[in-house]
């Protein structure tokens, strides 16, 4: 059941990763993308949806937490306790209000 599920996030993750070719994302957008797909935000997201999700979060990001993004390349893309614990919370309200 552990390694389905890490298959699982793992198609997920490269779902995630995948970037229009004329529309690269900004480091600290990859930063908050891989955050959602590591810790298990997109897991309840169908595959065929997770860009879309992402794409959701990331325009929810630049417009309501942009002060987040902010700090992540403030600390020089470091994950500190305050950014993990403001990406947690920002994830937690976007995903349970978000239907695809």
């Amino acid at each position: 059941a552990a390694t389905q599920q890490q298959l699982n996030r793992g198609v997920r993750l490269y779902e995630l990763l995948k970037q229009s070719q004329y529309e690269p994302y900004e480091p600290e957008e990859v930063v908050a993308s891989l955050f959602i797909g590591v810790k298990g935000y997109c897991d309840r997201i169908d595959v065929e949806h997770v860009q879309a999700f992402e794409s959701a979060f990331l325009v929810h990001m630049k417009t309501a937490n942009s002060k987040t993004l902010a700090d992540i390349v403030s600390s020089g893309y470091v994950m500190t306790p305050e950014i993990e614990a403001s990406l947690h919370t920002i994830a937690d309200d976007f995903t349970s209000g978000y239907s695809p």
